[in-house]
């Protein structure tokens, strides 16, 4: 009989990656030899999650930042997933696509609150965090649950790319996540500066891991991508999580360059940004996401799971970062490690790149898939 693994990770976010990541994780672990299950913690974001005494957060909140906390979280977010599909065809239909993408996945009973987790069956042989910001300090609820703690101490305990979200600890959560840390048996994370953090906090043994998404080749993702309706044939796409002129205008050249439009894939239906020499795509689903990045012309993102699966899928592509961003290391670490850091516009430089095929950088994505895949196959076999 096949092991047992339950994940826990950031899922059921309407987000694109976050929804890609927790998939991808389960389905290499699948592939493993294992029956991998995604432990359905509901996120604090999610208006159904439920907090108590014990899901404060760890820096505590202002009074201000407490009534903004339920605004946001409870109020506004029960409005857009109650509400706003009932007058809005495209979140309709957005959601809808959601919950098609969530049928491919196994999960567990659904825990509304940290208490029901901690109260609950998770019964697994093993014990898995997965991937995004899993470990950053600034959440408005606890993290505990992210270094597996509701988990039996005799399982093993094994984290994959997993992520703090920032490059340094106040002095006063160091110890806090030395605690949390020792933990788990073996350390996988996303980014350089975590593994500088894991080794400046314990003795774990900690290993720099791909992105999940990026362990699944171009075929394994092929089944899966669902066509977007009435595209035509040559596009270029953006996929922007933050607002940038520059990346823009960057867009807008490479259409009249190339001859053909520019679409947009928002990160929401509502609310979204319009120029008239844009498309919007406010309704796509994670496997809509996927078959645009494939199918275009040119890609131009500032996320990073637009650059890694334009990257993943061989697409042409430019990343265009701000330097006053501090979250760009986990871009410009990918794009160093397959030396192709060309494909990199800052927003302040004036000159718009033309569009240009990428380099050859097949051998060391293969390289890199395969290292991570093994690290996570070793850890699990043991």
């Amino acid at each position: 009989m096949k092991k047992r693994v339950g994940i826990i990770t950031i899922c059921k976010v309407n987000n694109y990656g976050a929804e890609l990541q927790a998939f991808a994780t389960q389905k290499v672990i699948n592939q493993c030899g294992y029956n991998a299950e995604i432990i359905d913690y509901i996120y604090y974001k999610n208006w159904r999650f439920k907090d108590t005494d014990i899901s404060r957060p760890f820096i505590p909140m202002t009074a201000k930042g407490k009534m903004m906390y339920w605004l946001k979280y409870r109020c506004i977010n029960w409005i857009v997933d109650v509400l706003l599909p009932v007058f809005c065809l495209a979140e309709k239909k957005r959601k809808k696509r959601y919950a098609k993408f969530h049928s491919l996945m196994d999960f567990s009973q659904p825990f509304y609150s940290m208490k029901d987790l901690y109260k609950g069956k998770c019964i697994y042989d093993i014990y898995v965090t997965g991937s995004d910001q899993v470990w950053n300090p600034v959440a408005s609820s606890s993290i505990e649950p992210y270094f597996l703690t509701f988990a039996p101490k005799e399982n093993r305990k094994i984290s994959y790319a997993s992520s703090f979200g920032v490059s340094e600890l106040s002095s006063n959560l160091q110890k806090v996540y030395r605690n949390l840390l020792n933990n788990f048996d073996v350390i996988g994370v996303r980014e350089q500066s975590g593994v500088d953090l894991v080794k400046n906090l314990c003795n774990k043994e900690v290993h720099l891991v791909a992105d999940p998404t990026l362990l699944l080749n171009f075929k394994d993702w092929q089944p899966y991508m669902k066509d977007y309706p009435n595209m035509p044939l040559k596009y270029v796409l953006i996929y922007q999580l933050s607002s940038s002129s520059k990346l823009v205008e960057q867009a807008i050249n490479l259409g009249k360059e190339i001859g053909c439009p520019v679409y947009r894939i928002c990160k929401r239906s509502y609310r979204n940004e319009e120029n008239k020499c844009i498309i919007n795509i406010k309704d796509a689903g994670p496997q809509e996401f996927i078959s645009l990045i494939s199918k275009a012309s040119f890609v131009v993102t500032n996320s990073f799971h637009g650059t890694a699966f334009s990257v993943n899928f061989n697409t042409p592509f430019y990343v265009v970062l701000s330097k006053k961003k501090k979250n760009n290391s986990r871009i410009e670490s990918i794009l160093e490690k397959l030396h192709i850091e060309d494909r990199i516009i800052y927003d302040d430089e004036d000159v718009l790149k033309k569009s240009s095929l990428l380099s050859d950088y097949e051998d060391e994505l293969n390289e890199l898939r395969n290292q991570s895949i093994s690290y996570l196959k070793n850890n699990l076999d043991k």
